[in-house]
């Protein structure tokens, strides 16, 4: 038998007093947890932690200055700054939720310590613009933003390449790596993104590229500019115990100036440059030093004076027309720049009732910058982006009219519609709106890309030098109006074929890195010039032109032997080896091409039946003035036009 083992009462009573005494703190634990609120908790984890690594007691934290509920000594020190606006202030948000370092130390060293100098790139954007309490919603649209991502840029460029079989996939700028195009990219491209760094003090010029948010947000008044040259010119009389304290902070706002935009738009496909009427010649800076109607940029090119889009002349910003939504994206990942585009001239120069909104319907962004802009007017009734519903939050609509309120200055401006035969004649109800009043666009011809393993280049997306360099050699710039093509659309199942304007994206040769064949390549890329005039193209300069045919520069001419009309052509450059068209050809006289033609899936240029069409009122054209009244009746109903022919009219026939 088992002897019965006596309880060792001084064991219990100790057992159950610890939990007893466990019990107590656990409830107490979860009371304190349910009645201090969640900000307080980690304000005071985070005090306590910094107070273990600086030393700062609790009572030197008393004295340090509250800021929007929280100390940071920043301002026992930087108690003067002045210029930054309203919203940004230091007496609102401080210095450290944009700059970080150390705000519970008044020691300098300390409160330097990890100090972001400049903010706002897309490298510490989480920490800075981007956090809690700040512009959180703005880090993946930022991030998916296809001027962060240059995706356009990289899949054609691959596909040029040989290295894809489509222009259109997803890859980012920041994934590449080293092949041929990738190598391409990084010495010609790159630069031009908002991940790209802001390292250096000063105000966004011509020669800036990226810088995250600060790329489009960041302003310097001129007495921010001076006390910056000031910094600058007395750097090297300083010692390096000698501090400077700047009083002048520059701004970060609204005020998104066309300067803003030049520094990568003034490239590729030169719109910051058409917009004002300049154009990009191969002059050097010697050659045009004092002469008028030139101009040198600060990267050295020079353009010269063509004629500017009638928005810049009569003083619209770039912001005025192009929305928070489409600079800085939806959140939705764009393949291509015109995925990310909402904005369309009929938004504003109005074909049919709009839809409008009141403030009260806006989201939260839109009813914030409308506010900050001091543009609200609770009785106003907004216009609509008719692609995604988003209001224009400086156009109106009012007693049938729309009205434009521009963002830099204020002023009112009538918005007129378009005239009745843009919209409601049969033959133009498919032709985009710059097609016709887009009056010019930057050309390329000849363009010659080469490697030289040897040389050294700049690696601009990493910021450092590397081997090998690529050259680009064009041989002609030109101002001309566009050629013509179509771009295939479908909404809701339903296909429509736009009429679109185009430019050479490359007609070019390579030499390609690491190897001995040479790459050729006759693409076309859809365009939106900015240089839209109130006047249109003339109907000859569309129907009688090669140039807007696809055909190229030269003499087309519509002859007529007895009763039989038929359309030549004799062109003005060279034909190329590689595919026997003329040097700044699309397509060949009356040929097509419907393979490997441009830089979309979804655009081409005008099919053999197409071109027909087209030339058919070209010979009419030859006759008749388009002021006539036969041609203008033909806009409305050309087939009813054909059925009316006099003895003397003679149709083109085809071989």
């Amino acid at each position: 038998m088992r002897k019965k083992h006596k309880p060792n009462i001084k064991f219990l009573i100790t057992a159950y007093f610890f939990v007893f005494i466990t019990a107590v703190f656990f409830v107490y634990g979860v009371l304190w947890f349910i009645n201090v609120p969640i900000d307080e908790k980690a304000e005071k984890y985070r005090i306590e932690k910094i107070k273990r690594e600086t030393g700062v007691d609790e009572s030197a934290y008393d004295y340090l200055p509250l800021i929007n509920g929280h100390r940071e000594g920043c301002l026992t020190c930087h108690n003067n700054v002045k210029g930054i606006e309203d919203s940004h202030s230091p007496e609102k948000i401080g210095c450290y939720s944009c700059h970080l370092g150390n705000r519970l130390t008044q020691n300098k060293k300390e409160a330097h310590k990890d100090m972001i100098l400049i903010p706002g790139n897309a490298s510490d954007v989480s920490f800075t613009c981007g956090y809690i309490g700040c512009h959180p919603q703005m880090i993946s649209r930022m991030q998916n933003n296809i001027m962060n991502t240059m995706n356009g840029v990289v899949s054609v460029d691959k596909w040029v390449f040989g290295e894809a079989s489509s222009p259109t996939f997803k890859l980012q700028i920041d994934s590449i790596k080293f092949s041929p195009a990738e190598t391409h990219l990084k010495n010609l491209c790159a630069s031009c993104h908002l991940s790209n760094e802001k390292t250096e003090f000063g105000p966004i010029v011509e020669l800036s590229r990226g810088g995250g948010c600060l790329a489009c947000h960041l302003n310097y008044s001129k007495d921010a500019e001076n006390e910056l040259q000031n910094y600058f010119n007395n750097s090297s009389k300083r010692s390096n115990n000698q501090s400077y304290k700047f009083i002048t902070h520059p701004q970060i706002n609204l005020n998104i100036r066309n300067e803003h935009c030049f520094g990568c738009h003034s490239r590729s496909g030169r719109i910051s440059l058409s917009y004002d009427g300049w154009h990009e010649t191969l002059y050097k800076s010697k050659e045009v030093k004092g002469k008028v109607g030139f101009r040198i940029l600060d990267d050295g090119r020079v353009v010269t004076k063509v004629q500017a889009d009638i928005h810049s002349e009569k003083g619209l910003l770039c912001v005025d027309c192009h929305t928070s939504y489409e600079l800085m994206g939806d959140g939705t990942y764009a393949l291509h720049k015109e995925e990310q585009m909402k904005v369309q001239c009929i938004d504003c120069h109005l074909i049919s009732n709009p839809k409008t909104q009141k403030i009260s319907e806006f989201e939260f962004e839109s009813k914030k910058i409308i506010e900050l802009r001091l543009l609200s007017d609770n009785k106003r009734s907004y216009l609509t982006v008719a692609k995604n519903g988003f209001p224009l939050v400086n156009g109106f609509y009012e007693n049938g009219k729309a009205f434009l309120i521009r963002k830099s200055s204020g002023q009112i401006s009538e918005i007129k519609p378009p005239l009745k035969i843009c919209s409601e004649a049969e033959a133009h109800n498919n032709l985009s709106c710059n097609t016709c009043h887009n009056s010019w666009s930057p050309q390329c011809v000849g363009c010659h890309t080469e490697y030289e393993k040897e040389e050294t280049m700049y690696d601009l997306l990493n910021n450092k030098e590397a081997k090998g360099e690529w050259h680009e050699y064009p041989k002609d710039l030109l101002a001309e109006p566009a050629v013509l093509g179509v771009r295939e659309t479908s909404t809701n199942g339903s296909r429509k074929n736009l009429v679109e304007e185009f430019i050479p994206g490359m007609i070019l040769t390579i030499d390609k890195k690491d190897s001995n064949k040479k790459i050729f390549k006759r693409l076309f890329a859809p365009g939106f010039s900015h240089t839209i005039r109130k006047e249109s193209r003339s109907c000859e300069s569309c129907h009688n032109n090669p140039l807007a045919l696809g055909y190229g520069r030269g003499k087309l001419e519509y002859k007529i032997i007895g009763n039989i009309g038929k359309w030549q052509f004799t062109p003005k450059y060279a034909t190329i080896k590689y595919d026997g068209l003329p040097e700044d050809a699309w397509i060949g006289f009356l040929k097509e091409r419907s393979f490997n033609s441009t830089t979309r899936d979804n655009t081409r240029p005008f099919s053999i039946e197409e071109q027909k069409k087209i030339l058919t009122v070209g010979a009419c054209l030859t006759c008749h003035s388009s002021t006539s009244v036969v041609m203008k009746e033909s806009v409305v109903d050309f087939t009813k036009t054909l059925s009316r022919l006099n003895k003397r009219c003679i149709i083109p026939q085809w071989d």
